[in-house]
Formats: C-alpha cells, sequence, structure tokens
C-alpha cells in the first residue's frame, strides 16, 4: 500500500480550539492568583528521553518564557519530578512480580546526564530557570501525610476505581534490606499508619508511612492523583508564595483524568476547582493514528521505518546536534501563538518535515 500526502496542513476547530483559537496564555495569567508560578513535568529516566517527552518539557519552557514576557512581574519555573521509583528491573517469583526502582540502578544515572542537558539548554535559550525533585523530596512534603491518610481511609471506595482489575490499592514501600517491592500490591495490607508487605528473600517488613511519607511509592494512576491533589493544595495555600500548572502528554488527558483523578478527588472531598491547571501536550503519533512509543522502539525493534532521530533524544543529538532541539521548541511556540495547533495530536511525519525544512535553510 503506497500512502500519498499532499503536505497541506489542516487544522480544522472543534472542542477547546474554537475556545482558545487565538489566545491561552492570558486566559491562564487571569486564572493565576500568585506572583511565582511553577510549571510542572515529570518523566521515567530510565532511558534517553523519547521524542513525545522532548515535546512536553519545550512545552513547558515554552509556556515559562510566554508567560514572563506577558507578565514581567510574574516569576516563573519549571520543576522536572523524577520518577526514579518507576521499575528497571522486573522479576516474577513465586507467581508475583517484583520490581527494582530506577534510583537504585545504572540506567537512571546514565539517563539523567540527557535530561539535565536538555533542561539547561531549554532553560538558557527562554532564560528560565529549572529545578529537579526526586520522590524521595516529593513524598517529603508535610501534606502527603493527610493526603495518604485520607486515601487510605476511603480506600474501599475507591481502589477499583483506579485498579478497575484487582481492585488493589497500589501504595507500596521497598524491602529496607534488598530494595524490592511487590509491584501489584499481592501480599501488601494498607490499614491505619501501616504498610505491611513480604519480601520474598527477607520476609514480612512494616513501614509507617505516616512517619516515613518520603518511602512510599505509587503506580501511575495513583501517582497522577497524589500529585494533583498537593498541587493544588500548595496552589490554594497562602502558605506557599507559588502556584503550580502541569503540563503532560495528551494521551493522560480526557476518559483517564475524568475517572482516575476528577471522580476520585471529588469522592477523597477535594473539589475540581483547586486541582491544578493541566495544559496536555499533543502526542506524537505514527502512521496509523497510534501513539508513538519508545518502549516498542526499545523492547520490540518497531519503527524500523522511521528516521532515528525522532525517536529519543541521543538519536537527535546524533543527527543534528543539541541545537535539534530548536526544532521542537519553535513548534511549541507556535502552538502557544496560535493555540488552535495546541488541541491536537501530530503525526511523526509532520515533525520529520520540519526537520527536513530547517535542513534545507
Amino acid at each position: 500500500m503506497e500512502l500519498k500526502c499532499d503536505f497541506q496542513v489542516y487544522h480544522p476547530l472543534g472542542g477547546a480550539s474554537y475556545v482558545f483559537e487565538h489566545d491561552i496564555v492570558n486566559y491562564i495569567l487571569r486564572k493565576s492568583k500568585k506572583k511565582k508560578i511553577v510549571i510542572s513535568v515529570g518523566a521515567q529516566p530510565n532511558s534517553s528521553p523519547h521524542f513525545g517527552t522532548l515535546c512536553v518539557f519545550s512545552l513547558a519552557f515554552s509556556l515559562a518564557k510566554m508567560i514572563k514576557e506577558n507578565r514581567c512581574d510574574k516569576e516563573v519555573s519549571v520543576l522536572f519530578e523524577v520518577v526514579d521509583t518507576a521499575p528497571s528491573k522486573t522479576v516474577e517469583i513465586n507467581g508475583i512480580k517484583y520490581q527494582k526502582d530506577l534510583k537504585d540502578s545504572n540506567k537512571m544515572t546514565d539517563a539523567m546526564k540527557d535530561f539535565q542537558e536538555i533542561l539547561t539548554y531549554f532553560s538558557q535559550k527562554n532564560n528560565i530557570s529549572y529545578s529537579v525533585r526526586n520522590q524521595n523530596a516529593f513524598n517529603s512534603q508535610k501534606e502527603i501525610k493527610t493526603i495518604l491518610k485520607n486515601i487510605v481511609s476511603k480506600q474501599d471506595e475507591i481502589r477499583y476505581m483506579l485498579d478497575p482489575d484487582k481492585g488493589r490499592l497500589r501504595i507500596r514501600c521497598t524491602c529496607p534490606k534488598c530494595g524490592l517491592v511487590d509491584k501489584e500490591g499481592v501480599n501488601t495490607i494498607i490499614e491505619n499508619d501501616i504498610i505491611k508487605s513480604i519480601c520474598p528473600e527477607h520476609g514480612e517488613y512494616i513501614v509507617n508511612y505516616i512517619k516515613n511519607s518520603n518511602r512510599v511509592e505509587y503506580n501511575t494512576p495513583l501517582r497522577n492523583l497524589v500529585r494533583a491533589i498537593i498541587y493544588g493544595i500548595i496552589s490554594e495555600s497562602s502558605n506557599y508564595d507559588y502556584e503550580i500548572i502541569r503540563i503532560t502528554g495528551g494521551d493522560y488527558a480526557g476518559f483517564y483524568q475524568e475517572e482516575l483523578l476528577y471522580k476520585i478527588a471529588s469522592i477523597l472531598g477535594y473539589k475540581a476547582d483547586m486541582l491544578p491547571m493541566i495544559l496536555y501536550c499533543p502526542q506524537i503519533l505514527d502512521w496509523s493514528g497510534a501513539k508513538l512509543s519508545k518502549s516498542l522502539y526499545v523492547k520490540e525493534g518497531a519503527y524500523s521505518d522511521l528516521p532515528k532521530y525522532v525517536i529519543n533524544y541521543s538519536f537527535l543529538k546524533e543527527k543534528f546536534g543539541i541545537a535539534g532541539l530548536d526544532v521542537i521548541m519553535d513548534e511549541t511556540m507556535l502552538w502557544l501563538n496560535e493555540p488552535y495547533r495546541l488541541f491536537r495530536n501530530y503525526s511523526v511525519y509532520y515533525f520529520i518535515k520540519l526537520f527536513e525544512e530547517r535542513g534545507r535553510k
């Protein structure tokens, strides 16, 4: 089958693109209540950042720059939440899946060099500062204890919403001796202030998650919920001089957030209007309309027909140098200057054409 294209880009309006056809930055600023704004992005540093992550990071710095240009009285920075509790290795023992965390692996150390390089480049190009925070520091915030206690107290109401298949509340702690953790919570019990779990090598261990909240880990839906709630609390509280906006991939929009964030937050007693604003970065899609997947490339050798520079940063840098990031940054600035472009997804071939055009200049 031969696919043909006229290379004309159309932007039919619909949904949010109608409302924010001409402007979105001033809308964001009108909702802003504090002088300082922190724009949060998150990622698992398990390899060189994939192309979608580069777009998310670029959009964060582009938004920060535009806010600063529109309102010079605002202080804006970017926060990278490092998901170092994601798995670096998964093993199955007696039919139960256990994981070792990224924070305990060389894989993360190597990947973070690329993340730091990208953040520094975007920071310098846009004159926007950034900070990096790991999950230990995130969970050490005093509000986390109250949020966790609330979640545990209502786990029977929300566990099948967060885990429709098994109904397990995926709050977990690693074995203090070897770092293994019951990935799916099969032998994990959470009650009152205690997490009880079993290590296949060292037996039962008990963690008081109130006294040791820094040790707590979550699966993705639960981490998304906790992050949104604490960001909302911080943004609303007069005890903090800043507010937080999140930027994440468009694959987390829609039904996922409606069911696993907003409805569950409501059950827990948090109003939707106190949760942080989330700006979704367009997804980068393959020819069929599926999200371009780094894991498929790594594990199964997918996308053999594509130039490698649209897979991850290491290939992009190899082909164009670090200045290859400018192509992405120019595009994310365009999305914000003409925001009807923001509320859609983009084929990977769209970006290939951008890189080809840049190469001809």
